[in-house]
């Protein structure tokens, strides 16, 4: 994959990066210094590793007395600077500054120096890698200057100073290649990590993402079912909702026209059958009073972490009371009020006598409040009244 070989070249140039790192890092130097005092036959030591060899020097051991420049010449850049030393293999002391390293580990390995340290600028607090091409196998290391200092210091008191140097420890190195290695394992971890959190939220999106396309289908399928249940009527010439006065479809905002095909709602809303089927399948509720439809019917949708179980339930008897209630006054809606509702037309004189006959025997009949929203409600009481008159 392209991001897989874009990821294996972003690792290979950071690592390749820091072994190129590693290799400019110069080489620590231990240096021990000994001071004889000749007056009372004493010698002073110290050690430390406070040298830093330069680049071009060869990284290797010497020893032997430290020698400096005449008071003139310690920086060793004039061409006549001395040094007054023995025969035997020295060390030369030399201050930093006024020319290049290279001038001074020359002029100071032309009249017998192993090695030449340098200590630093008074104005300079740390050590850097010294540049000194063409010095050959002179080994140059470079001190701090205080340390240059109290070396020359002694020197000027009487003490005879010699000096060891020898290849430090390598800590440079050392610590580059545990660089690399915390460098790599904290780039390989952060990958890690990184793959499979984006592992995690793609399966997590795409879980959800199957349980919602599940949800809606059986959802939509419940309000195909609930659909089939709702009654649907064909407008005539001269229904109350073809009239003049009559409201319009609230989806497409057009009027009631004779033979359109309208589907009565479980709330009395009527509308026309193509536009509301669609809405009920997206929305199963009413678009004017948000009734649904699926609870309006008996239907009980259950839903737990993305899997979903629909059960119709069979309505309790003064819920199956309210419920014919209901579709009796809706008819009676859609019906208007000039004609009589069935239920009131199906009672005759003989039923009225055989009332009044059984009064005894049976319990008088109950009123049923009709729906609110009908618009034939004093229509259907008064011709109730008039019948039981």
């Amino acid at each position: 994959m392209n991001w897989g070989r874009a990821l294996g070249t972003a690792c290979f140039l950071v690592l390749a990066g820091v072994l190129r790192a590693g290799q400019a890092v110069p080489v620590k130097a231990n240096v021990s210094v000994f001071y004889f005092n000749a007056a009372n036959d004493s010698t002073e030591s110290e050690r430390c590793e406070c040298g830093l060899y330069g680049v071009h020097s060869p990284v290797a051991s010497a020893h032997g007395p430290v020698v400096a420049a005449n008071a003139s010449g310690l920086q060793a850049c004039l061409w006549n600077t001395k040094f007054p030393a023995s025969g035997s293999p020295w060390i030369a002391l030399v201050e930093r500054g006024n020319c290049t390293f290279a001038e001074k580990i020359q002029r100071a390995a032309a009249q017998g120096a192993q090695a030449v340290v340098i200590y630093n600028s008074k104005n300079s607090s740390y050590l850097v890698p010294m540049a000194h091409p063409g010095t050959g196998n002179t080994v140059a290391i470079m001190i701090s200057y205080l340390k240059g200092k109290e070396i020359l210091r002694k020197m000027e008191q009487g003490y005879q100073v010699t000096m060891f140097i020898e290849v430090g420890k390598k800590h440079g190195p050392w610590m580059n290649n545990y660089s690399i290695f915390f460098v790599s394992v904290s780039f390989f971890i952060v990958t890690a990590a990184t793959v499979g959190y984006f592992i995690f939220y793609s399966a997590r999106r795409l879980w959800m993402a199957r349980a919602h396309n599940r949800k809606q289908r059986r959802l939509k399928a419940d309000a195909k079912k609930a659909i089939g249940r709702l009654q649907l009527r064909t407008l005539k010439q001269g229904d109350k909702e073809t009239g003049p006065d009559a409201d319009s479809c609230a989806v497409c905002i057009e009027v009631y026209k004779p033979n359109d095909v309208v589907r009565i709602l479980t709330c009395n809303h009527l509308f026309h059958k193509n536009c509301i089927d669609p809405w009920l399948l997206e929305h199963r509720t009413c678009p004017m009073c948000k009734c649904d439809i699926l609870k309006a019917l008996g239907i009980e949708v259950d839903i737990e972490d993305g899997a979903e179980s629909v059960q119709p339930t069979e309505p309790s008897p003064p819920e199956a009371d309210n419920h014919s209630e209901t579709a009796s006054s809706g008819y009676a809606s859609v019906q208007g009020a000039d004609e009589p509702a069935p239920e009131e037309s199906a009672h005759s004189e003989n039923d009225n006598l055989q009332l009044v006959n059984n009064n005894a025997l049976q319990p008088p009949p109950v009123d049923v409040l009709p729906h609110l929203d009908n618009p034939a409600f004093e229509a259907d009481e008064a011709q109730a009244q008039e019948a039981k008159s």
